[in-house]
């Protein structure tokens, strides 16, 4: 299964705006009330923000765990790869607060991403518990992907 992006709905009124990020009902995942019978259900939620926006975080790789990833504030880049190396298979994703996305990373997935916005706060979520994530967990150095983490001129 290939990674891929979801739109999220926001509503904005004069109070404010809301997102709603994900809900559960019969023992699947939605998203703004589509079930996606192929996604299993979130069990950790966790926020992640870099000192820079120059930060790589990844890239690693979960035979089992799936990875589901929202911007909260900010932009970031992610790059996604079934291999080792830059190929044909792997995906390139921006996400911002201003689109609101999930991005899906399914398991056998080399994933990183890094912030192309001062400030950037990302929401991670998992269906593993940390324990379980930490057993399920395979790192290669970024280097391999940083043609693709530069911001082209375009």
């Amino acid at each position: 299964m290939e990674a891929k992006k979801i739109q999220l709905k926001m509503f904005i009124d004069d109070r404010g705006l809301l997102w709603q990020l994900f809900d559960t009902k019969e023992e699947k995942i939605t998203f703004d009330g589509k079930k996606y019978e192929d996604y299993p259900l979130i069990k950790r939620i966790y926020k992640v923000e870099n000192f820079s926006k120059n930060t790589i975080r990844g890239m690693h790789f979960h035979k089992k765990e799936w990875k589901f990833f929202i911007v909260l504030k900010g932009s970031a880049k992610f790059v996604i790869s079934p291999t080792e190396k830059i190929s044909k298979k792997t995906k390139v994703f921006v996400l911002s607060d201003r689109k609101p996305e999930v991005l899906i990373v399914p398991p056998n997935n080399y994933n990183g991403w890094k912030a192309l916005e001062e400030g950037t706060i990302l929401l991670g979520m998992s269906n593993f518990s940390l324990e379980e994530s930490l057993k399920d967990d395979f790192r290669i150095p970024p280097d391999n992907f940083l043609d693709l983490f530069r911001v082209k001129n375009r």
